[in-house]
């Protein structure tokens, strides 16, 4: 509840300057097991979580990464996790993410070039 609060107070601030808000990206949500593939809530939500969230804030969800150690670990490795591990959940995750912010960006400059 804590870190929604803090995004709250960040996009309240983002609104205020008028910086336009790409989306919302919930981190650490579930731990995804390497093996199996079974999520499991580590920390589940008081409050409806970042869904709820941007729901009632008018705002994309653009994903929700899964608690995966490989994303650390491929960090303080200097690698990309997404090359390391492709094929994970939380990699499918990062491309969905990043697709989303593509398009966004795609359709202001689309915009920009219909407004001239």
């Amino acid at each position: 509840e804590v870190s929604l609060q803090d995004v709250r107070k960040e996009i309240r601030f983002c609104q205020k300057v008028k910086l336009p808000i790409i989306g919302v990206v919930e981190n650490m949500s579930g731990f995804v097991c390497p093996k199996c593939k079974n999520t499991s809530q580590i920390f589940p939500p008081s409050s409806g979580g970042a869904e709820k969230m941007c729901a009632d804030l008018n705002l994309p969800l653009l994903g929700q990464v899964p608690l995966d150690p490989r994303i650390g670990r491929s960090c303080d490795e200097g690698k990309s996790f997404l090359q390391e591990v492709p094929d994970s959940p939380a990699a499918e995750v990062y491309h969905g993410i990043v697709q989303s912010i593509q398009d966004y960006c795609a359709n202001r400059a689309a915009d920009g070039q219909n407004a001239t």
